[in-house]
């Protein structure tokens, strides 16, 4: 007889269709509870299960541990057993989803999270295409969800990004998401199981922390006790809100909307008159379909969109990030890819001071700052200021530009976008940072070693880059 948390699991994968019969199952597991339970479950589930481990190598050896203790899960479990070691200095994997968007800058902890998680992913898919895995698993919980939607919301997201996720997402599911974290560990103690606590976890400088060990349980104490069931709760209704908002705005593009060659083609004036929430909706699906990654995509683009439709004039655009140009032409907006040569921009930055950027929607700031030779960077970059002017200029990449970062081999700036994945549309107006000819820093990477902070020197610089 299954117990009550293996069966209440059971109707979350049935609910929501996660697995159809003879399904392979790749899990994800790092040794945590949430993991461990995962594997737990889907082994006693009788499923074909294999355990797949990424090892960041982030806390020497303790991540080796997590590693070995994964191992012998999956030996006592009797599955296939995979893992990676992956170093996640430098550049992240996706380096022009954590620029091109509001996410912090390189040295803050949204990046190196992000970093990981691109690395679990990529291997997670490419080890069940190697291996004839059709599904892969992951353990995120109840909590997981809710502590996502909390951080989505409190940086401004709209409906679609507070539907964080989904119990689904093509070939991945989510067993334990409408399983609390409590139910979790209360499982595994009746069943002896031990499991790995990650030391890092309790770090209240990451953000995610924070939320989960002082912000969630001040909002428990004081307001509702029951707020992870009661958020959970709400991103489930807005789940259904969000899938209906999406089939009425794929319904509307497949009556006002038409392709023509490579243009998206949508009538101004139908789409001027519809309410205010669908036609951003509609947006978002059109630039979707059209090529454009919404990650990089802010409201302040859609928005900038929507003024095309009010201000009626032909021949007005918008750039959009992913490559894309919104521009109206006579009663339609025409979607299309921008063209590919940009033009260039330069601007200078004082020290102190601090500069707009309209071409990538950003302001780089700078400030003369004193840290000790070991303080924490967090989210800024910092450089020697002995060895930098009254002012620096920053300008968009050029073909032929050398950089030596910090921790990364040095050569052509071309070839480490091409590493960090970095789409040529964006390249373009990557921004960077020299002083006289030499690059400083460019956005998302290390700065130049040249001008990394030295010796006993308590004369900094600080740049950063903010989200106008």
């Amino acid at each position: 007889m299954l117990s009550n948390l293996v069966a209440q699991i059971r109707g979350t994968i049935q609910k929501h269709q996660m697995l159809t019969s003879r399904e392979r199952v790749l899990a994800g597991v790092s040794g945590g509870a949430d993991s461990v339970c995962l594997a737990l479950v889907l082994n006693e589930l009788g499923l074909d299960l294999a355990v797949a481990h990424v090892n960041h190598g982030l806390r020497g050896a303790e991540s080796d541990t997590d590693e070995e203790f994964t191992k012998e899960l999956a030996g006592t479990l009797g599955v296939p057993f995979f893992a990676t070691k992956v170093a996640l200095s430098g550049p992240a994997p996706a380096a022009s989803a954590l620029w091109l968007s509001r996410r912090p800058l390189p040295g803050g902890e949204a990046n190196l999270e992000a970093a990981g998680r691109e690395a679990r992913r990529q291997f997670f898919i490419e080890t069940a295409r190697r291996r004839g895995y059709t599904k892969i698993a992951l353990a995120h919980t109840r909590n997981d969800r809710v502590e996502t939607f909390l951080m989505n919301l409190l940086r401004g997201a709209g409906s679609e990004g507070l539907v964080s996720m989904a119990p689904v997402s093509g070939n991945t599911i989510r067993p334990l998401i409408e399983t609390g974290r409590n139910e979790v560990e209360a499982y595994l103690t009746e069943n002896n199981q031990s499991w790995r606590t990650d030391s890092s976890n309790f770090d209240l400088g990451f953000a995610r922390n924070r939320l989960r060990h002082a912000v969630i349980p001040e909002l428990e104490s004081r307001f509702n006790p029951s707020l992870i069931q009661t958020l959970a709760r709400t991103v489930e209704i807005l789940e259904a809100e969000d899938a209906w908002m999406r089939a009425v705005a794929d319904q509307w593009l497949s009556e006002h909307g038409r392709k023509e060659e490579n243009d998206f083609l949508i009538p101004a004036a139908e789409l001027k008159s519809a309410p205010a929430g669908l036609v951003r909706r509609i947006l978002r699906t059109v630039l979707r379909l059209a090529g454009s990654g919404l990650r990089d995509v802010s409201f302040g683009h859609i928005e900038a969109v929507r003024a095309l439709l009010e201000e009626g004039k032909s021949g007005k655009f918008v750039q959009i990030p992913g490559g894309l140009q919104a521009a109206r032409e006579f009663g339609r907006l025409v979607f299309r890819q921008a063209p590919a040569a940009w033009a260039d921009y330069t601007y200078e930055l004082k020290i102190p001071g601090e500069v707009y950027i309209p071409e990538v929607g950003k302001v780089f700031r700078a400030e003369i700052v004193e840290i000790e030779a070991n303080q924490a960077l967090g989210q800024r970059v910092f450089v020697d200021g002995e060895s930098i002017g009254p002012y620096v200029t920053i300008r968009n990449w050029k073909p032929g530009d050398y950089y030596r970062p910090v921790g990364l081999p040095a050569g052509k700036l071309k070839k480490l976008f091409q590493r960090a994945r970095i789409p040529r549309g964006h390249r373009m107006r990557w921004p960077v940072i020299v002083a006289d000819s030499t690059i400083v820093w460019v956005a998302s990477f290390p700065v130049s070693r040249e001008f990394a902070p030295r010796g006993q020197s308590q004369k900094k610089v600080a740049f950063e880059a903010l989200q106008s």
